[in-house]
């Protein structure tokens, strides 16, 4: 996940190439050595594979830009015929959801499986489980490659019979049909000439051209063969990365159908082990990947120190401005993985492992919710875990209870608490988690810790606002989640009327127009939404509305009688919109 050079990379001239040797181990790549000259990191590349001391090698020129970073083209990779054959199935702990469908079998989660089952595989011959799955020479390959499919099969399987109480055996029988249809579904495309390409037409004009497709389903499943056909040329992860990039840019952003067909390839790209790692670049160490995977997720990487051209910005840029939602779900299951794998946040200083973790549950958390729901929850959790001397049951519980603490602002731990409470271990400590949300809720005097008292009262309410809909829109389980949004309802109408927002609103000394325009504004949709908080506001705009000769005071300071017309009018629809009859 994290690419830490050695030391002597700082001490590098700037503007000069180097040329790394590195060899292949296992299901990734790793570096043995550096020379200054092309030729010699060849030869000794081919020496490492003669003498059996590697399974693979690759020549990597490694050019460090005059603003010191660094730009990596790949210039040969080869590998021993014998080692070819030793790529074995790599171990899952989780279970995926059983398919009953084929086409479920083409969705992200699966494809998500292989990516893990397969990484071996895939990372050495650069094919995607999208490619795989849709072109049959690919699918042909990898079944021809000993004992990998059914090792991969039987893993699944028993995964899904341990966790669902069914029979290995015959969930095995039931995958393998399916993998058979699957083949020979890839075998009859493959047989078709008749198929447009996308490299004269461009992706939205060979999907369109597939439209006299029997279903939907079918016409998906085409235009990612036609898209495979092009991918399988490309042997270089970077190189897929760029055309389906481009072709999210197509006539000015892809959409529909055909932008969530890219969008999967690209999430499969990004399942593969080093794609991620070579995006970023250098890191310090895990907790900085994460954030920085957090924040290409969200479609707000920082530039800071990275080229206009640079592929992670541009990356970033499409995730801010396009639906990939498949790509974004590769990556939180990128960040949540690491989580629960055991590389320290911070290798290079063991006792800043907490702070490390703080920097992870800081940029995981945030007003629109956290950053992966439930299992990011339960993920930041286990990892904190491995802090506490009490294992178990009782160090779950110092965990939900510490965890939550750590975040200064009380609704981003809220909002922490009611991701919890959807995994696993918040199911399992239900009580627990219901408890610490009632605390952190249940007193309305304490809502300074709510708010900020630097920003403006109208912000505040909105910030409130928002975790009141949030709770009230959440999964959690009745009654708790009705008691917690009458919490947080008083905590917005104690902050109300502590900051005097209604008496500040209507100031005596305006005139009446822009009093009763303030108020109705504030009773509007997607301002206030909370009930009691509404009723302090609606009491004091029928106060206005109920006085003698409204309509005449209300346009007072208007001279014009048209003017004064529309003024009433649109007042008028204010009150419709919220919610006066």
């Amino acid at each position: 996940m994290v690419r830490e050079r050695d030391g002597d990379a700082g001490g590098m001239a700037v503007g000069r190439n180097s040329y790394e040797v590195q060899v292949y181990k296992v299901d990734h790549w790793v570096l043995d050595t550096r020379f200054e000259d092309e030729a010699q990191a060849r030869d000794y590349g081919k020496k490492l594979l003669w003498s059996a001391r590697a399974e693979g090698y690759r020549v990597v020129r490694d050019w460090q830009r005059p603003d010191g970073r660094h730009v990596e083209t790949e210039l040969v990779s080869e590998f021993r015929g014998r080692g070819a054959d030793a790529i074995a199935v790599s171990p899952i702990d989780e279970a995926p959801d059983v398919c009953h469908r084929m086409e479920e079998y083409y969705g992200v989660e699966s494809r998500m499986v292989m990516n893990r089952l397969l990484r071996g595989y895939t990372e050495r011959m650069v094919v995607t489980p999208t490619e795989i799955m849709h072109n049959y020479g690919e699918l042909k390959r990898l079944r021809d490659k000993d004992s990998l499919v059914p090792s991969a099969v039987g893993r699944v399987a028993a995964l899904q019979a341990d966790r669902c109480g069914g029979d290995g055996r015959a969930r095995r029988d039931e995958i393998f049909a399916v993998v058979d249809a699957m083949t020979e579904r890839a075998r009859t495309a493959s047989a078709r000439k008749d198929l447009p390409q996308i490299a004269r037409t461009g992706i939205r004009p060979a999907y369109e051209a597939l439209g006299d497709a029997p279903a939907p389903e079918e016409r998906d499943f085409l235009a990612r063969v036609v898209l495979s056909r092009d991918l399988v040329q490309m042997r270089n992860w970077l190189a897929k990365l760029d055309f389906l990039s481009e072709l999210v840019r197509e006539d000015g952003g892809l959409t529909d159908r055909p932008l969530v067909l890219v969008d999967g390839v690209i999430a499969d790209v990004l399942g593969a082990p080093s794609v991620v790692q070579d995006l970023l670049g250098t890191q310090r160490n895990l907790a900085e990947a994460l954030c920085s995977v957090m924040d290409l997720s969200r479609g707000r990487l920082s530039p800071a120190g990275r080229s206009d051209d640079d592929r992670a910005l541009q990356l970033s840029e499409l995730l801010a401005f396009h639906d990939l939602d498949e790509t974004r779900r590769v990556l939180v299951d990128l960040v949540r993985r690491q989580l629960r794998g055991t590389p320290a946040l911070n290798r290079a200083d063991p006792g800043g492992e907490r702070d490390a973790f703080d920097r992870v549950l800081a940029a995981a958390s945030g007003p629109d919710g956290l950053f992966g729901g439930p299992a990011m929850a339960e993920a930041l959790v286990r990892r904190y875990m491995r802090f506490l001397e009490a294992g178990g049951a009782p160090g779950r519980r110092q965990a939900i209870a510490e965890v939550p603490a750590r975040l200064p602002d009380a609704a981003d731990r809220v909002r922490f608490l009611m991701a919890l409470a959807g995994s696993d271990i918040g199911r399992g400590h239900a009580a627990e988690v219901g408890d610490a949300l009632e605390r952190l809720t249940g007193d309305a005097g304490a809502f300074a810790r709510f708010v900020d008292r630097n920003r403006p009262i109208k912000d505040n309410l909105e910030a409130l606002t928002r975790l009141y809909r949030q709770v009230a829109g959440s999964a959690l389980a009745e009654p708790l989640r009705g008691r917690l949004a009458d919490n947080v309802d008083d905590l917005l109408c104690a902050y109300i009327q502590n900051s005097r927002v209604v008496e500040r609103l209507d100031n005596p000394e305006d005139v009446l127009r822009l009093r009763a325009n303030r108020l109705i504004q504030l009773c509007a949709p997607g301002t206030l939404q909370s009930r009691k908080a509404l009723d302090i506001v609606r009491r004091r705009v029928i106060d206005h509305l109920r006085q003698p000769n409204f309509e005449r005071r209300y346009v007072a300071d208007i001279v014009d009688p048209a003017m004064q017309q529309r003024a009433l009018r649109d007042f008028y629809a204010l009150l419709g919109q919220a919610g006066f009859r």
